[in-house]
């Protein structure tokens, strides 16, 4: 596999990206196509969009250089690039997934695991716009029978 191999992504609103194959092989998706050999053209990304596109490959780069880019440096930029809305957050989520980046994966659940922790269900749906459809007697209901989860 040879690090000067360009491959091009197509995402689903038509936009191409031409990436290193030695960046793209961060997809586990793609690097199981490279290695069956099913890339003829650009490889088509139907489940991602260009602007979620543009911040994956933002997220590989820079987790591919290797040289001078200390643990903390990637510590930084990690959090500041998931410094997004959670609507930008739920896409890059979503894209993670579909390319099978169990690396990004991680690092976005975790930034999701870190705005929920220690807030009121009234605090998480505030922060990801989530409308509360219990009624008042299901939601009593509901902390009664999981009132072990609240303590």
């Amino acid at each position: 596999m040879s690090s000067t191999t360009l491959l091009t992504l197509k995402t689903s609103d038509g936009e191409e990206f031409e990436l290193d194959e030695a960046i793209a092989v961060k997809s586990q998706a793609i690097k199981n196509m490279v290695e069956d050999d099913c890339v003829s053209n650009a490889i088509p990304l139907p489940n991602v969009d260009s602007k979620t596109m543009t911040k994956v490959i933002e997220y590989w780069k820079k987790h591919s250089e290797e040289e001078g880019v200390s643990k903390d440096q990637l510590n930084h930029f990690d959090k500041n690039f998931l410094n997004v809305h959670h609507s930008v957050l739920y896409d890059i989520l979503l894209a993670a997934n579909y390319l099978n980046d169990k690396e990004l994966m991680d690092v976005v659940c975790q930034e999701v695991a870190d705005r929920i922790k220690g807030k009121t269900p009234e605090e998480i749906r505030k922060e990801f716009d989530i409308k509360n459809d219990f009624t008042p007697e299901e939601e009593e209901q509901i902390l009664q029978e999981n009132a072990w989860a609240f303590n």
